[in-house]
């Protein structure tokens, strides 16, 4: 239930004339309450109505209450477009501009709502009743989806707090038999400890040329295996976006949290950085805080989830049914997303390395590939890397706010509709696999339905097809780990798919003082006398 409240003031370009008032009372009212602001609701409630209103010099006032159909704002303009044409032809007088005083949102129930949201002037429960108090508005910004989108929010904070603050549902719905691991130890020490890796900075690694190599080859083999033998085509997508992007896939709204934004410089001119130059030379100090001033506003974000450029290359056009479906994959560069806490070796970066697979078409075709895609991966895990998985179906909370799909009931798993399938790898250093905190999530595959095709304004040929998106993520250094955590260092440990396309790497930098440790210089000997039962490239 929601009902609106609150004075609209018509402000005129002269006095009122005492005709108009006259026309207004014993005939105007009666229009605008039985017809104006009934039209295209099926029960009274839903409309609006004007419940009293007084003449002050060039102000008309109207006290108007509404329904959820005809919302008050909406009861505003359309009281104008009525009045418009009668003032002016009639009175020549006109409409300069409206304002929205004292406008109350009346929700049902007591929800938690922030005075700090736009617009929200202060929010009151009384009796199981929400009133949600307005700013003041204008013309303006009645025509803009302000109020509708102040409510949609509240809407989908209300659905997020039941959903249990998740992101999302995990159900499991497959998982590997049982393998035995040939290993126990921590790669993530292991390989800061040869000197295989170096901090950078929070989250972020350098990789030296032998764990770059194997990482190469293990992307290699990904691509052969998976995704050449289904017909991807291989694309560079950019890794910054404008912040509109973002707008239009959700992700602003839903992931602002774990996102990297970009600012451009204030100028190209040398000159206008004398003042950061100057600071720099004498004080030797990088200050943020004093960089701001050197710096426009953020206008991008650093790549987040890697496909949002496919969506708008596609976006606007209708796209020819003979060209369906579209594949594409992009590993042109990093991901970037900020982890709170639990920053630690390869499972939890910064700034990581994936191959973002996406795909559009015709619902039945995006489905068809998902479960394509789904063969391939089961192949690749279980035949290839032979390494212990689970697959999940997660409901994901963005789907469900945004009308793809209804939350499943207790049983009901349908994976043949928008969705994702997370896949999780056992890390045996963690602990059993008894223990959920010893998985790790190192991709999943996702059907979207319209979800982006609609706000980019994908079309199909037909004007009866829909278009739907497809997008999955092999996240590099998960996988990696992941592999290593269960067979380790020794090629004699390796499937044997994955031995034959491994070769062997270059040899390691070795410093006076690098790597840091003698423990970590005899286990890079160790390691590197293993690795040398591989062929040469």
């Amino acid at each position: 239930m929601i009902r609106f409240e609150g004075d609209v003031e018509y402000i005129l370009s002269k006095a009122v004339p005492e005709d108009f008032k006259s026309l207004f009372t014993k005939k105007l009212i009666d229009e605008i309450n039985s017809k104006v602001l009934l039209r295209g609701v099926s029960k009274k409630e839903e409309g609006a109505r004007v419940v009293s209103y007084e003449f002050l010099d060039n102000l008309i006032r109207l006290k108007i209450r509404s329904g959820s159909k005809v919302r008050l704002h909406h009861a505003a303009l359309r009281i104008k477009n009525y009045l418009a044409p009668i003032l002016g032809k009639e009175f020549r007088i006109g409409i300069r501009d409206i304002i929205l005083r004292n406008a109350n949102i009346i929700l049902e129930g007591s929800l938690h709502v922030s005075t700090s949201l736009p617009i929200v002037k202060e929010v009151r429960i009384e009796d199981k009743i929400t009133i949600v108090s307005l700013t003041d508005l204008k013309e303006s910004e009645l025509k803009r989806p302000i109020i509708d989108r102040l409510l949609k929010l509240l809407d989908y904070k209300e659905k997020r707090a039941k959903w249990g603050g998740k992101v999302e549902h995990w159900r499991l719905i497959k998982k590997s038999v049982g393998k035995e691991p040939k290993f126990r130890d921590d790669p993530n020490i292991i390989l800061e400890k040869i000197g295989w890796i170096k901090r950078y900075a929070t989250g972020q690694w350098l990789y030296t040329p032998p764990i770059t190599h194997l990482l190469r080859k293990f992307e290699s083999l990904f691509i052969e295996v998976v995704l050449k033998p289904l017909g991807f085509s291989e694309a560079i997508f950019p890794k910054m976006n404008p912040l509109e992007i973002g707008l239009k896939t959700g992700h602003l709204r839903g992931t602002p949290h774990q996102m990297f934004f970009a600012s451009q410089p204030i100028s190209y001119n040398l000159e206008d950085f004398d003042e950061w130059i100057d600071y720099v030379s004498v004080l030797n100090k990088a200050d943020p805080d004093h960089l701001r001033n050197f710096i426009k506003p953020p206008t991008y974000f650093i790549c987040f989830a890697q496909c949002e450029p496919f969506y708008w290359f596609f976006g606007g056009e209708i796209i020819d049914r003979k060209e369906l479906p579209i594949m594409w994959f992009d590993r042109s560069g990093p991901s970037f997303r900020w982890e709170s806490g639990g920053l630690r070796g390869l499972e939890r970066v910064v700034e990581f390395h994936r191959i973002e697979i996406v795909w559009l078409g015709e619902p039945e075709q995006v489905i068809e590939i998902r479960n394509k895609l789904l063969e391939r991966y089961e192949y690749f895990m279980d035949r290839v890397l032979d390494i212990e998985w689970r697959w999940a179906w997660v409901t994901p909370f963005y789907l469900v706010h945004a009308g793809e799909i209804e939350e499943e009931k207790e049983g009901e798993i349908d994976i043949n509709r928008p969705g994702t399938i997370d896949f999780e790898a056992w890390l045996p250093y963690k602990g059993s696999r008894e223990d959920p905190h010893a998985w790790l999530e190192i991709g999943n595959i996702s059907i979207h339905g319209s979800k982006y095709s609609e706000p980019f304004r994908i079309k199909h040929q037909l004007k009866d097809k829909i278009i739907w998106t497809g997008c999955s993520g092999f996240g590099l250094q998960r996988w990696f780990l992941a592999f290593l955590a269960q067979k380790g260092f020794d090629p004699d440990n390796w499937p044997a798919e994955v031995r034959r396309r491994m070769t062997r790497p270059p040899r390691s930098v070795r410093m006076v003082t690098y790597p840091k440790s003698k423990d970590g210089e005899k286990l890079l000997e160790e390691i590197e006398l293993l690795l040398s039962k591989l062929p040469s490239e």
